[in-house]
């Protein structure tokens, strides 16, 4: 079996991954357009693996999108407000940890005269996103709470 039918192979497979209605109406021609990219390239001669990855790359992408829209209108159709209050305590849980874990570094490292930058800026901006996770599934909260009551 050479690389391209492999490749299909293993896109098939990843299409899977997208919910049902979406692999339904889409699958198919996807998989055609996929097939297509990959005898266009096989005939210019160009390396495939970049192309592979960045195809790949962007499917799971498209793939995570789409699950989590599913997840929002689940969120919406159901109790809205347990599902951000979970949202909260973990966003809020995730937060406490990262500055827990800054904090050890910090410890660690102190007198070492190591540079942590590049540990403790990624940390501090996921500790930010995690805040921010938590403040806005706080507001949704409240207001399916309010939407609820009447």
């Amino acid at each position: 079996m050479d690389g391209q039918a492999r490749y299909r192979r293993w896109y098939r497979r990843v299409l899977g991954l997208y919910p049902r209605p979406y692999r339904e109406r889409f699958a198919d021609s996807m998989e055609q357009t996929f097939a297509d990219l990959c005898r266009e390239r096989a005939g210019g001669g160009r390396g495939d693996l970049a192309f592979i990855l960045w195809i790949f790359t962007d499917t799971f992408a498209g793939i995570i999108r789409e699950r989590a829209t599913d997840l929002a209108r689940l969120t919406m159709a159901r109790n809205a407000t347990t599902v951000f209050r979970i949202v909260k305590c973990l966003a809020l849980a995730i937060g406490g940890l990262m500055v827990a874990g800054i904090a050890t570094v910090m410890v660690l490292a102190r007198g070492t005269g190591e540079d942590i930058t590049g540990v403790v800026a990624p940390a501090l901006l996921l500790t930010l996103l995690s805040a921010v996770a938590a403040v806005v599934a706080a507001v949704l909260q409240g207001a399916s709470d309010r939407r609820r009551r009447g």
